[in-house]
């Protein structure tokens, strides 16, 4: 069975702070958050699209999910209810910062049909994190998956190698803490000097510790 995912963007409306090599605009192109009747574009444009029989999910990505106001979470996933009730669409998944996990959330995100949560981890080593502005600890990776994962959801975990501070060495030990976290899922993104961030700003007075991929991964094309 195919399996496609519709990517709805919310860029940046509840970050508590910008990370050095992020500027979600640049990034998906979304300037403003959708509204109600975007939203419902986008799905059903894409389910247009899509062959019938294939297996679907509606992906909220690029902020902080669920840094975002209670009711406003609960607005976009009541728009896609209709589509999960009348089985065209078979879940939700969204992405979100581990730091904006507790009971509250979690409870609020299981009266809906989200299956799948994303926590933007990006690296499990202290220095690395600070060195990003990530504004968060390994520790609060650690805490959310656990309590994503007791809620019943599938946990995914995000990881970016190269970023400031970082080596081979703690990208292959931050993969392997994935793994032990019970990540059911990942995603890794190489770090990208993307204009109008503070990354570009070191990059541009040749004063970061960024680490090229070809240095993490020697020999790989």
């Amino acid at each position: 069975m195919r399996h496609y995912t519709i990517p709805i963007f919310i860029p940046e409306i509840a970050c508590p702070n910008r990370c050095k090599f992020c500027n979600q605009q640049k990034i998906s192109g979304t300037f403003r958050q959708p509204t109600r009747d975007e939203v419902i574009s986008i799905i059903k444009r894409n389910l247009s699209t899509i062959p019938e029989g294939s297996e679907v999910e509606i992906g909220f990505f690029g902020g902080n999910f669920t840094g975002i106001d209670l009711e406003l979470q609960r607005e976009y996933l009541e728009l896609t209810r209709k589509y999960t009730d009348e089985g065209r669409v078979q879940g939700i998944r969204l992405s979100t910062r581990p730091d904006y996990i507790d009971h509250e959330r979690l409870q609020m995100l299981k009266s809906y049909p989200v299956k799948t949560i994303e926590l933007g981890a990006q690296s499990l080593d202290e220095e690395v994190l600070k060195l990003s502005g990530r504004g968060h600890t390994v520790e609060d990776v650690v805490r959310a998956s656990a309590l994503i994962r007791e809620y019943g959801f599938e946990l995914g975990l995000q990881m970016m190698i190269g970023l400031p501070g970082d080596s081979l060495e703690k990208s292959l030990q931050t993969a392997v803490q994935i793994i032990e976290l019970g990540a059911g899922c990942t995603r890794i993104y190489p770090t990208l000097v993307i204009r109008d961030t503070e990354l570009e700003e070191s990059y541009k007075k040749g004063c970061m510790h960024l680490y090229h991929w070809r240095k993490l991964f020697p020999g790989r094309r």
